[in-house]
């Protein structure tokens, strides 16, 4: 055995990662390494994926002042005494009923208690960090002692680059990566979300489950090859990853009866048994298919759902559940659309909007069928019935681009060509949609048109037949000038409501 075995169960461990053979990483192109990483290059060595550890974390850019070896050598005795360890209470900060074995011995489970209590003295800013023990479990594997291990650990928590996302150390960045998550899965996962909505109450309960996946459900062979791309590329690895299996659970379970109040055992017990149906490899595979946003999309799309959650006074761990849900299903009511129909619909709203409650704007029952008081809008935003469908949203700046008449037709296609960056506020938190960026609205043809655009001034929506609904209106005083008609069809006069967030 290597100088990094004191803390593993070797009769636990997959035989092929004893492998000792001469295999050295020399190189330092970050694309060369990123590709060594997501092919597994050092994961069949485990004093070669202990050193590339060492290598990648001494690198992280820290605090000036980050604890080190000598700082736990200072501490542990302070701070443990002579208290058993594997009793040792953990901070409240860390989910004391998930603390992951990955194959480590009895020194080794005690050690992770121990070394998570001092970096809690060290650490008084971190108010939530449910990865930690994970990822201190796994570091452990790769190192000589507890007090190496304690400082890569602390490295990875005190890295001061800001624009590279490690792990979540507080409520509020936590639950962002929740609803970025959420909002991804819409983006990303439309079957399985689809599913997600039909068979959960709640549906962004279900997906505020998708850090547990990996830091806590996946086996140690899964988790240790994820690791290995996240230490290289950040964050993003993450997302990428919990999207993939997602995609795996929806097509082994689909088609089989799921209950409500399962849904999430469900995820977690097929998370934790994957190696019956998926190989590290294939889930790597899979997640690195996914033509997901960039880093600083992801990123702006993460400070507008924090910005959200401040702005709601969501900032700490509350005892209560579904804290950024604000429709219900026990207190809804509608003569129009049923609970689940309610439920499809707010399942298609950005997280950070469904934090807010709706304001009933206009409503048949009591202001009539006059288009002078429907602020503009008459016809479907989406469909129900016989199927469920619904449009994108898009920002136009360009009215003038949308003309009336013979050009109707033309309408979706000149709408979705022409926006650019410089129609997209500079605010990302102002913006009306999660998914923006002129490049991700090249829809394939049988949705081309199917999208919802619009201004102060105006407001298309495409049909999804080439054809779209024009209307010519200050909205900001429910004024219409011009409306055409909509798939060939009249408006209709039937009872509806709009309603805005």
């Amino acid at each position: 055995m290597d100088e990094y075995s004191r803390f593993v169960d070797w009769d636990k461990m997959d035989a092929s990662a004893q492998s000792q053979d001469t295999k050295e990483l020399t190189c330092t192109d970050l694309h060369e390494l990123k590709q060594l990483a997501r092919q597994g290059y050092w994961s069949k060595n485990h004093s070669l994926r202990a050193k590339v550890y060492h290598k990648l974390i001494s690198n992280i850019p820290c605090r000036t002042v980050t604890p080190d070896a000598n700082v736990y050598r200072d501490i542990v005795v302070k701070i443990i005494g002579k208290r058993n360890s594997s009793s040792l209470p953990l901070p409240e900060f860390v989910d004391n009923s998930l603390i992951p074995t990955y194959c480590l011995n009895a020194e080794g489970i005690g050690a992770v208690r121990k070394i998570i209590l001092c970096i809690a003295n060290q650490f008084p800013d971190i108010s939530f960090c449910p990865a930690l023990p994970s990822v201190t479990a796994l570091l452990l594997h790769y190192s000589k002692d507890e007090a190496e291990c304690f400082e890569q650990v602390c490295r990875i928590l005190a890295c001061n680059d800001p624009s590279r996302r490690l792990i979540d150390q507080t409520f509020l960045a936590f639950e962002s990566s929740c609803m970025t998550f959420g909002d991804l899965v819409n983006k990303y996962c439309q079957a399985a979300h689809k599913l997600m909505v039909a068979v959960s109450e709640d549906v962004l309960e279900v997906y505020s489950d998708w850090q547990r996946w990996l830091f806590g459900e996946l086996p140690m062979a899964y988790i240790a090859r994820i690791f290995d791309v996240f230490l290289v590329e950040g964050y993003k690895v993450l997302y990428r990853v919990a999207l993939a299996l997602l995609k795996f659970f929806h097509k082994v379970r689909a088609g089989q009866p799921m209950e409500s109040d399962s849904i999430q055992q469900d995820i977690r017990a097929f998370v934790r048994d994957i190696a019956k149906s998926v190989s590290p490899e294939r889930l790597l595979e899979k997640a690195f298919a996914i033509r997901l946003f960039s880093r600083k999309e992801i990123q702006l799309l993460q400070m507008a759902n924090e910005k959200a959650l401040q702005q709601k006074g969501i900032t700490v761990k509350q005892k209560r559940q579904n804290v950024h849900l604000a429709v219900h299903a026990e207190n809804f009511k509608s003569e129009i659309v049923s609970v689940k129909e309610m439920r499809d619909i707010w399942s298609w709203i950005p997280e950070r909007f469904a934090l807010c409650q709706p304001l009933l704007l206009f409503t048949t029952l009591e202001h009539g069928c006059s288009l002078s008081r429907s602020v503009g809008l008459t016809c479907p935003l989406t469909g129900l019935q016989p199927e469920v469908e619904r449009y994108e949203w898009v920002i136009i700046k360009h009215p003038e681009l949308a003309s009336t008449g013979s050009e109707t037709e033309n309408h979706a296609q000149t709408a979705s060509s022409s926006l650019s960056s410089s129609s997209i506020p500079s605010d990302p938190s102002d913006r009306l949609s999660p998914f923006l960026a002129a490049r991700h609205f090249n829809l394939p043809s049988k949705t081309a048109s199917m999208f919802m655009a619009g201004s102060s001034e105006c407001i298309i929506v495409g049909g999804g037949d080439g054809q779209a609904l024009y209307l010519d209106a200050d909205l900001n005083h429910g004024r219409t000038s011009h409306c055409n008609t909509f798939n060939n069809q009249p408006l209709c006069s039937e009872s509806f409501q709009i309603s805005i967030l």
